[in-house]
């Protein structure tokens, strides 16, 4: 999991955000730019590159960001339909899953939030190369995705 401890914002898109202090960010991967300022590495980030808040090291407890949510992947086949196990290799990556967290929503030009059509419990189909994957400490795959990415709404 890539995590970057937070040291200072300086950006008023994230005020917007109302970003606290926190332990860890969850980032799009290949973001942002390294500069150092005062002797240290800072990473300047658009706001827009950050996927959620992470206040515990596990990954089923990222708090979404924006238009981002976070599902729990279902398990891949054990089996074809006719009895025959497959291995790890020829699985196929499963693309749906159960809505674990919603983040609140894209900011209109007005900087109102425009809430997601997503609730937690949903289950749906998502795009197969889309979003970050994590591993819970539960064991669990989960993936951090935008609401675009999200194909069909199953139940």
């Amino acid at each position: 999991m890539r995590k970057r401890r937070m040291v200072e914002f300086w950006s008023q898109q994230l005020l917007k955000l109302s970003l606290k202090e926190v332990r860890w960010l969850q980032l799009e991967r290949y973001t942002g730019t390294e500069v150092e300022f005062n002797g240290s590495k800072h990473l300047i980030l658009k706001d827009d590159d950050i996927v959620g808040i992470l206040e515990l090291d596990d990954a089923k407890e990222l708090k979404p960001l924006n238009d981002r949510v976070l599902i729990k992947v279902v398990e891949a086949e054990e089996k074809t339909t006719r009895g025959l196990l497959l291995t790890q290799a020829t699985k196929e990556k499963p693309s749906i899953g159960t809505v674990i967290a919603v983040g609140p929503g894209p900011l209109d030009e007005e900087g109102n939030r425009k809430p997601l059509s997503l609730a937690p419990g949903s289950i749906v189909m998502y795009s197969n190369y889309a979003g970050n994957e994590f591993k819970g400490k539960d064991g669990y795959d989960y993936i951090a995705l935008r609401v675009s990415d999200v194909m069909a709404i199953l139940s």
